[in-house]
């Protein structure tokens, strides 16, 4: 357990990117606020609210006037979590001081919400066990676990979580990881829509470990339609990593913050995707190769999709996927 420090006071923030996440966000805040506290820490919500044209920012105020000192509403008009994110580094830093400093920062996805009540105090106790490690990721599971729904999507979606667990990759979800403060400042995001979680994986490579004990629960896309839309988003957002990723290469620019591991234990080892051959052949019966298939040709017809919207948008000259805005 954490050594008890009466005297000390320090904040730890869980920040929420929420672009239009009325539905959802009430619910985000409120795990939030369900959470046991960390000995020594005061826990503070912050959701930067980014080009939100719904309800979300109205909803954030009313949790904020019942909970003053433990939700803060952060406003921006421009959309786009790397934005966010940057909006929120900002944020830390006018509140973060001698007397209330910020060592860890927590962020969570609106649409998600912590299994169990001791996942701040598990996050922290992880942090003090190993104080050379920058990140920790949480294990994401989907709510299909806990609910009856027999559609193919959810069956998809319980399939690939059970396949990925037997994997062990080590990685970060965006979903929901804690990262110290000062490593935070030091990734450098760009202010453009990208796969922020595959970038902080790339800059922290050998220095993260995806936690499986601490975890949250996601929402399960409804139907097969808005999974291939949530497919279709997610391939984008690869895509453009993987484009600023390889000119920043071509730049001379070293992506990695450190030059060694903490270990093979700490690598990122990347996404499900590369892994599914190989988990095939471990594969018995036929309805889980049946998922397995059924969730590569979506992930197939998403690229697919990306393909043809990215080659259309270069030939018009509508959007410079090559601008670094730093």
């Amino acid at each position: 357990m954490i050594e008890k420090r009466e005297n000390i006071k320090q904040i730890l923030p869980v920040a929420i990117m929420a672009h239009n996440e009325e539905k959802v966000i009430q619910k985000s805040i409120e795990s939030v606020l369900d959470q046991e506290t960390p000995i020594g820490f005061s826990v503070k919500t912050v959701v930067v609210a980014n080009g939100c044209g719904d309800r979300t920012e109205e909803i954030v105020k009313e949790l904020k006037e019942q909970n003053p000192d433990k939700v803060a509403l952060v406003s921006m008009k421009e959309k786009g979590k790397t934005r966010a994110i940057n909006k929120a580094i900002e944020f830390f830093e006018q509140i973060s001081n001698n007397d209330l400093p910020i060592p860890y920062v927590i962020f969570l996805d609106a649409d998600c919400e912590f299994l169990g009540k001791e996942v701040l105090i598990s996050f922290v106790n992880r942090f003090e066990r190993s104080p050379r490690l920058c990140a920790i990721g949480a294990d994401s599971l989907p709510d299909v676990l806990f609910n009856p729904r027999k559609d193919i999507v959810a069956e998809i979606y319980r399939a690939t979580y059970t396949l990925g667990q037997s994997v062990k990759i080590n990685s970060i979800s965006g979903m929901c990881y804690a990262i110290r403060l000062d490593i935070l400042k030091r990734i450098d995001f760009p202010n453009f829509q990208f796969a922020e979680d595959m970038y902080v994986s790339a800059r922290l490579d050998g220095w993260f470990y995806k936690d499986r004990d601490i975890q949250i629960v996601f929402k399960t896309p409804p139907d097969l339609r808005d999974e291939i839309k949530r497919r279709t988003r997610q391939e984008i957002s690869t895509q453009r990593y993987h484009l600023y990723y390889s000119d920043l290469k071509q730049k001379g620019v070293k992506v990695k913050l450190f030059e060694k591991s903490l270990g093979d234990d700490y690598r990122w080892w990347g996404a499900a995707d590369n892994h599914i051959i190989r988990v095939w052949f471990g594969l018995e019966g036929i309805k889980p190769k049946f998922l397995l298939m059924a969730y590569a040709l979506i992930t197939l017809w998403a690229k697919i999709k990306v393909y043809r919207t990215l080659k259309k948008l270069r030939r018009n000259g509508n959007l410079d996927y090559w601008k670094v805005m730093r």
